[in-house]
C-alpha cells in the first residue's frame, strides 16, 4: 500500500444563514493562495436559499456545485485544485456572496 506523505488540507466552507459565504484553512484563516494539489472542501451550508459552487476562473475549466438551493447541512467533497485563479460563491446570489483565491 502507498502513502502519501501528507494528509489532504482541509478547506471550511459556510454558506449563510444571513448572506454570507466563507471559505477558511483548518487553521480557521481565510483562503487567498493555495498550493495546486488536492484538497478537502467541508461545506456548511445554513440556509436552503443559497448555494456553495467552485469554479476556476482563469488557468483551466472547473465548475462543481458542493451544495444545492433547498439543502442545509454538511457536505464533504475532494477537488483537484490545479494553477489558476478560483472562485467559491453562491450561484443564486454570485455578485453578492462570493470570495477568490489563487492556487500557484
Amino acid at each position: 500500500m502507498a502513502f502519501s506523505s501528507a494528509a489532504t488540507p482541509t478547506l471550511n466552507g459556510t454558506v449563510g444563514p444571513g448572506f454570507t459565504i466563507s471559505l477558511k484553512d483548518s487553521k480557521g484563516k481565510k483562503v487567498k493562495t493555495l498550493k495546486a494539489g488536492s484538497y478537502k472542501f467541508v461545506i456548511t451550508d445554513k440556509a436552503d436559499i443559497h448555494t456553495f459552487d467552485v469554479k476556476q476562473t482563469s488557468g483551466g475549466k472547473f465548475h462543481k456545485e458542493i451544495t444545492s438551493a433547498g439543502f442545509t447541512g454538511k457536505k464533504t467533497v475532494t477537488i483537484k485544485l490545479s494553477k489558476g485563479k478560483w472562485r467559491f460563491y453562491c450561484n443564486v446570489h454570485p455578485t453578492e456572496m462570493f470570495g477568490n483565491f489563487t492556487v500557484n
